[in-house]
């Protein structure tokens, strides 16, 4: 079953598209990936599909009901929830605290005061801390943790929201080995444990292809390949434009 469906996006910049007929569908509880070098148009594809840009043209569906140019608050509500590139948390609170915050909005509750709610907001920020591995960090201040624990939070946060689609932008950018292969097993999990569908784009082309259930790559605003990693791995133009021969031929 296609959870989401993106049918021929268009973003034009004047003259310039920067998306140009765009169409790829996303199956629930896989992992899917977008690829492609730099201006590829992979940053405003995001965009679209999460409503901080409207398209030119084209639709995206969730679940098979329209949801093109929904702002992001919205797109949330229904299901879609993004983390991005450069990290985003509240700097000055608690891991805990910050998680708490991400629960809160999402039951439109914020600034509670009742204690039954405020206990059982702690308790599933509590869950989520420990399924990601950050529980030994509950009060830590967010801006004191290393980067790596900075993006794994603002993953946490993300789930808070209970996506079905949950979309990641440079998941690994940044971060060391050993950091790496943690977010590659959180995101591994989240699909098994918490049924999340993930989309993500990346230029660790390793972390692409271990995890990756299916590519669609890009390349000047256009789609030139989308299928499973190993028939992506062998696309003479995927090679020529962007894997190269030598690594991965």
């Amino acid at each position: 079953m296609n959870v989401l469906t993106v049918d021929g996006l268009v973003k034009a910049f004047g003259g310039f598209r920067a998306v140009d007929g765009v169409s790829f569908e996303v199956e629930q509880g896989s992992i899917h990936a977008v690829i492609g070098p730099n201006g590829a148009g992979k940053t405003t594809l995001f965009n679209l599909i999460t409503g901080h840009l409207r398209p030119t043209s084209g639709t995206v569906l969730l679940q098979g009901k329209d949801v093109t140019s929904r702002p992001p608050n919205v797109m949330s509500r229904r299901g879609l929830t993004r983390a991005f590139q450069v990290t985003n948390i509240f700097p000055n609170l608690t891991v805990l605290e910050s998680v708490e915050c991400a629960i809160d909005a999402r039951k439109r509750m914020s600034g509670s005061l009742l204690p039954w709610r405020r206990r059982e907001g702690r308790e599933e920020a509590l869950e989520l801390l420990d399924a990601v591995g950050l529980s030994e960090m509950a009060e830590t201040i967010a801006s004191t943790l290393s980067h790596g624990d900075q993006r794994t939070l603002e993953v946490t946060l993300a789930l808070a929201t209970r996506p079905q689609i949950l979309l990641l932008d440079e998941p690994t950018a940044g971060m060391s080995p050993w950091e790496t292969e943690r977010m590659i097993k959180l995101v591994r999990e989240l699909t098994r444990s918490r049924d999340v569908t993930v989309l993500f784009c990346e230029h660790d082309m390793d972390t692409v292809f271990s995890i990756s259930d299916r590519l669609t790559v890009m390349h000047r605003g256009r789609v030139i390949a989308d299928g499973p990693p190993e028939q992506v791995r062998a696309d003479e133009q995927v090679i020529s434009v962007y894997l190269g021969r030598k690594e991965h031929a």
